[in-house]
This record gives C-alpha cells, structure tokens and sequence, in this order.
C-alpha cells in the first residue's frame, strides 16, 4: 500500500460537556493512539468526537442534543463544545464547535457553531478542515443497508474535500423539497404542472454535479478499495459500482460532461412527470442512486458473511482515506473503532499490517489481548473508564498471567 507521508496533525483534544466526557484535555501523538475500556465508557464518543470537528455530523446521533451531556439538560442552555488544535501544511488551526440545547425541556433540537481560530464562520466554510475517516461497526450496515447509507459514505467523503460538490448537495436538497412540496400542489389541483420547470432545470443542473463527482470517486474508490481487500483476504475480489436510477438509458457519469448529465436527468424528470405529480415527489435523480458492492462478481448484500462485510466495509474506509489523502494532498486521521472485533487472529495481522503506515491513528478496543506487542509498544495507549482517560503502559497477557 501506498505510505502516507502529509503533515496534518491533530494535536490537543478537549470535550467539554460532550456525551459522557464532562471535562477531557488529551494530547495526541504523532502516530497511533490506543484507547481500552469496557463498552459505554466513551471510546466511540471520542472517535465521534474528532469526525464531528471534520464533517459536523454527528454519525450516532438522531439529533444534535444527544451529543450534550444528559446531566446537562435541565439547564437552562445546555451546551457540549468540542476543541482541537490541528497542524496542517498552512500552519496551525484550531477548531471549535458547539452545540447547544433550545429549551430542552420541551424536547426542542440543539444548534450547532463553529469557530476557526476563534472567528464565527459558516458551518459549510469549516467542513474539511480537517480530515477524518472513521470505521464503526455501523459501517456494516452500509453493505446490507438501505441505498441511503451507501450514498452517505460517498457524501460525507466528497463534503471535505470538494466545496463545489458540498455546495451542490446543499442547493439540490433544498430545491428537491421546493419541487416536491409543488408536486403535491399539482397533484391536489392548487398548481399547474409548468410551474415546474424551473425547479426541474435546477434540480438536473445541481444533480449532474453531483452524479459527476460521485462516479468519478467511486471509480477510484474501487480500485483502492479492491486492493486494501486483497491485502486483508487474498482469495475474495472486491467491487464497486456506482448505479444511477433513472428510467431511460443513462450515459456513464464518470466519463460524461456535466452538460450531458444534466439533459439526461432533465429528459428523466419530464418523462416521468405524471409518475412524480401522482406520488407527490421526484422519484429518480441522485438522492435514488444506488452504490453497489460485490465480492467474487456475487452481490456482496446477501452473500456476504459478517466477517467478509466486515473487510469490506474496513477497505472502503481505508480506500476513502486514500483518496482523501490525494485529492487534500494531506493524510486524514483514520479512526477505527473496535476494527479488530469478531476477526480471526490472521485477519487481525492483516489489518495491522495495512494501517501500519498510516500517518495517525486513532485506534479502540474493549481488550488489550487483541493487540500483539509490536503494535502496542509503538502506539501512546490509554485507559477509558467512565469518560476519564488515562495514559498506561499495557501488561502483555504472558505477564499477567505469570503474576497471576
């Protein structure tokens, strides 16, 4: 595998109010970060945690206030704040967001703000500043899933590293909703079918940046993802395609101009109008597109066992940080989180041996036994307990039990 080599580095680290941690100042080091406890004592809250400082979504949670700590809520504005200080190739930067809770009492959502060097900015002006890949095992739904959790992969890659793509995103859904909301006026005799036209010339020209930009990762995506897989299981060929769902024919959106995609879409959304105006929304475009997996050319959904979705699900994450790495030219911090759970002991090699180089690492798991010597001797390991963590020097499993 290709080594990482960038200069992007996330420094300090502190939680404030921040689900189960009340008060967390870490230093992080250069390399890999080994963080074991018990499940519920707030490794993946940490991981969570750096992913929200790169993408401003928070990955696990319904709603913004579940990220505010639950002893919290019953002042009267309950906030979580979330601090990094990050060293890139421009110089260093910190990075702060905030959520907080709108009288939380009655149940009302939390806002979320961001300060860049402790200036206010937009939270579309602060997404990719810095970068993060982050494997769960709510990775795995993304291969059985539903076509939405595959779109979200590609999404929230494309958002950090591609404003015009993350622009396009934002115009589509909301023109999306404003042609849905017509489409059901149409529907009920409150509006006619030509008011439609410009929310359709809109949606196919946002749409096709979109379509564009996704195949074009995805085709890159593949390879790297297929490679990483061989690496952790030799005998298995992983496959990605990207699928739009459109009526007619559609040109290959990796290899079209955006020109053409936006006629194809918009010739789609008029053939399919009466469909549209009967279901009151739009039934096809890039918010229907499928993502799909397969392993040895047989549908990965449905074939694969949990230990194979597990590799896949791990190398599109790595392939992801790849691809990040060459369109940022800085590696993002890859953050695993119980990677290594419910593999055999040659897969778990396998996986070691392919985030070695990884330039950092945040790494978690609930047993210091599934990490061999040589990976835990070189990485700053730490202890998390009821949203404490504490920096050790691991006892080998050969040296507990001479004591014991």
């Amino acid at each position: 595998m290709q080594e990482y080599n960038s200069s992007m580095r996330l420094r300090h680290l502190q939680l404030f109010d921040y689900r189960n941690f009340e008060r967390l100042h870490i230093e992080l080091p250069a390399k890999a970060a080994l963080f074991v406890g018990d499940n519920a004592q707030g490794k993946t809250n940490l991981l969570e945690a750096v992913y929200l400082l790169a993408t401003l979504r928070a990955v696990r949670a319904e709603t913004d206030i579940q990220l505010i700590r639950r002893e919290l809520l019953s002042d009267v504005l309950p906030a979580a704040r979330v601090v990094a200080e990050v060293e890139t190739r421009a110089g260093g930067v910190k990075i702060e967001v905030a959520v907080v809770a709108r009288d939380p009492a009655r149940g009302a959502n939390a806002t979320k703000t961001v300060k860049i060097n402790g200036a206010p900015k937009r939270l579309a002006d602060a997404v990719g500043r810095i970068t993060a890949v982050l494997f769960s095992a709510d990775d795995l739904l993304m291969i059985e899933g539903s076509p939405s959790l595959r779109r979200r992969y590609i999404d929230l890659t494309l958002m950090q590293v591609d404003q015009p793509y993350s622009a396009a995103r934002s115009r589509f859904e909301r023109v999306l909703l404003q042609r849905n909301r017509l489409l059901k006026r149409v529907r009920d005799g409150e509006a006619q079918a030509e008011e439609l036209g410009f929310w359709t010339d809109e949606l196919s020209k946002d749409g096709a940046l979109i379509m564009q930009r996704r195949a074009a990762a995805l085709a890159e995506i593949s390879g790297l993802a297929a490679d990483y897989h061989r690496a952790l299981a030799e005998a298995e060929n992983l496959g990605v395609s990207y699928q739009p769902r459109t009526d007619s024919p559609f040109p290959e959106p990796a290899f079209a101009s955006a020109d053409e995609i936006a006629e194809c879409l918009k010739e789609n959304f008029t053939r399919g109008l009466t469909r549209d105006i009967a279901a009151g929304m739009t039934l096809q475009g890039p918010h229907r597109d499928e993502i799909l997996f397969a392993l040895n050319d047989l549908p990965a959904a449905g074939y694969a066992s949990r230990a194979q979705q597990r590799s896949i699900a791990l190398s599109l994450r790595l392939a992801e940080a790849e691809l990040l790495r060459r369109r940022r030219g800085e590696a993002p911090v890859l953050l695993l989180d119980d990677v290594l759970s419910e593999m055999d002991s040659s897969r778990r090699q396998a996986v070691l041996a392919a985030i070695r180089d990884v330039d950092q690492l945040l790494i978690t798991g609930a047993d210091w036994d599934r990490f061999p010597p040589e990976f835990s001797s070189i990485a700053a390991c730490f202890d998390v307990k009821d949203g404490a963590v504490q920096a050790i020097t691991p006892v080998p499993a050969a040296a507990r039990t001479a004591d014991s």
